[in-house]
């Protein structure tokens, strides 16, 4: 998948991820560990943000905490259906490669998330978990471990027991 075609997806991500990361975290205030989930549909009609100020996110469908961003549902949506040559309703390599693709932008905004949101809230950087994976769908599993490993450094990922 070209990144190009998610650069005006990227732009918007960075410019506006930072807002909604400070809204979680605000909301998390004094709490030690928050994860942030970015969970999108099997065929990626956009994503919604969910937390927990726990260390397990193996039950993110249940969290309760939730946000539903613009910026990151519809340009998404256009993106998907601007996209013919992908079948995002059945698992392919190119639709595996869209969802590389997709997170490697979530990690770049992520990655430019200001240290000021997280220290104003209590927090350092590694101690929020992020990760992103589909609410059902082909590839959950795959996208959940990979964000996981893209997202985070490692002192993260110990903090949270997910360097075995």
């Amino acid at each position: 998948m070209d990144i190009a075609k998610l650069e005006k997806f990227s732009q918007t991500c960075s410019e506006k991820l930072p807002d909604e990361i400070n809204k979680i975290l605000n909301a998390a205030k004094g709490e030690s560990a928050c994860a942030v989930g970015f969970i999108t549909t099997d065929d990626f009609y956009g994503f919604y943000l969910t937390w927990n100020c726990s260390n397990d996110i193996d039950e993110y469908y249940d969290w309760e905490n939730g946000l539903e961003p613009d910026f990151l549902y519809q340009p998404l949506v256009e993106l998907v259906d601007g996209c013919k040559e992908i079948d995002f309703c059945n698992p392919s390599d190119e639709k595996w490669e869209f969802a590389k693709t997709l997170l490697s932008v979530l990690e770049k905004s992520i990655r430019q998330i200001p240290d000021e949101i997280f220290q104003k809230n209590g927090f350092r950087r590694e101690d929020v978990l992020f990760f992103s994976t589909m609410g059902d769908g082909d590839y959950i599993q795959e996208m959940m471990d990979t964000s996981i490993k893209m997202f985070n450094t490692s002192e993260t990922l110990e903090a949270y027991g997910m360097i075995r």
